[in-house]
Order: C-alpha cells, then structure tokens, then sequence
C-alpha cells in the first residue's frame, strides 16, 4: 500500500516524464515539418527586406525593318503599371506590346523599364538585329545593375538564414536534452529503491577507509574475516 508520500513521488515522476515525452514529440515533428517544406520556413524566417519589385523582360521578333516586342516581365508585390520603351534610334514608346519599324539596317540596343503600383523599378535589354528581307528573334534580359543587386540581395538574406538555422538547430538539441533528461529523471524516480546497496571497494580505496576509519570499516565487514581485518587494521598507524 503507498502512503502520500509515495503517491506524490511517483505523480511527480509522472510528469517529469510526460512533459520531457511532449518536449521531444514538439522538436521531432518540427523538424520533420521543416524537412518537408525548407522553403517556407526560410521564408518566415527571414523575409524579404522591403517590397519585391518588378523584374523585366520581354521578346522581339523581327520581320524586315518592322519589330514586333512583347513584354514578358514578372510583377512583383504590385502590379505593373507603366512601360518605357527606348528603341535606340531615338524613338520610344509607353505601351506594353509596341511594333516599332527602323529606317536602316544594323543592330540597335533596346531597352524597357517597367514600373509598378509602388513605384519599383526595374530595367531589361536586348541587341535588336535587323536586316531587310530576313526575319529574326530574341529576348531582352533583366540589366547588369538590376542583376547585381538581385544577387547582393540574395546573398545578404541568404547570411541570415544561415544564422537562424544554426540558431535553430542549436535551440532542438537544447530541447532534446532537456527532454530526455526529464524522462531519464522520471524513470528513476519510479524505479524501488533497494534496502541495501552493495558496494565493492578496491584494494586502495578500502585501505584509505581504514586509516581514516578503521573501527567503522571492521564494524560492516563479515563475522567471518573480522578478526583478520583487525590485524591488518591493527598494522596501520591511525591518523598517518
């Protein structure tokens, strides 16, 4: 039958174990779930600084000295609100899709800025060829400037990601031990405690006890080696 007592321990136990079993169940999933879905995480974690922006594109098909260009640009947090289109002879244009007819033959450096609701910019360009009687095609890509401040930005968020993943990781292990020291912890606390312990000691550490203490040592051995004991006892000057 248990007393309070021993009920009290053993609900205490209980819980230590329960709450070190919850702990690691909480670390395994999340780190399943992160597994599962890397990049939603990377971005809760570390969102982007600021609006995202446009990024420019588009296509140019050529038939003689007439282009047609079509605008490929992907709309960022906004929509696209305005194109500025410079065709490198002089001539421009504001709509989305123009058709622009050259004078002369040659290769003529297109341009197109796109700009959206929250007034982000962004910038693309292409080597236009034209020739009479031929037809071509191509496609004007995000400019070097815009290009590299994409890359600075990725590579700044990226730093950060990495700092939060190790600051993860290091916030798991220190929840798994927690875990499974309160598990460990509850585990003992339910297992009997014996009346008796035996204790085996060896050659030196028995000796050490028995010129610090030799009546005590004498007292808890055998009946049987008692009277050997004495003598060795008896050989060791106490206090030395």
């Amino acid at each position: 039958m248990l007393n309070s007592s021993d009920r009290i321990a053993r609900w205490w136990a209980g819980g230590l174990i329960a709450v070190g079993v919850v702990l690691l169940l909480i670390v395994f999933w999340s780190a399943f779930a992160m597994i599962g879905a890397p990049g939603d995480y990377f971005d809760e974690w570390v969102p982007a600084e600021g609006a995202t922006g446009p990024e420019a594109s588009f296509e140019w098909m050529s038939s003689g000295m007439d282009v047609e260009f079509v605008d490929t640009s992907t709309a960022g947090d906004a929509t696209i609100e305005g194109w500025a289109w410079d065709f490198g002879d002089g001539a421009g244009s504001e709509d989305p899709n123009p058709i622009h007819r050259y004078d002369g033959e040659g290769e003529w450096t297109v341009t197109l800025e796109v700009i959206d609701a929250t007034g982000l910019t962004s910038r693309a360009e292409a080597a236009v060829g034209i020739e009479p009687g031929s037809e071509n095609s191509g496609e004007g890509a995000i400019g070097l400037n815009d290009l590299a401040n994409n890359v600075i930005d990725a590579v700044d968020r990226a730093a950060k990601g990495v700092g939060v993943v190790v600051l993860v990781i290091g916030l798991f292990l220190v929840l798994t031990m927690i875990g499974g020291r309160l598990v460990r912890q509850g585990v003992r606390a339910l297992r009997p405690v014996p009346d008796r312990i035996s204790v085996k000691l060896r050659p030196r550490t028995l000796e050490l006890a028995m010129r610090d203490h030799p009546e005590a040592v004498v007292d808890e051995l055998p009946e049987v080696a008692a009277e050997d004991m004495e003598h060795e006892v008896a050989t060791v000057p106490v206090g030395s």
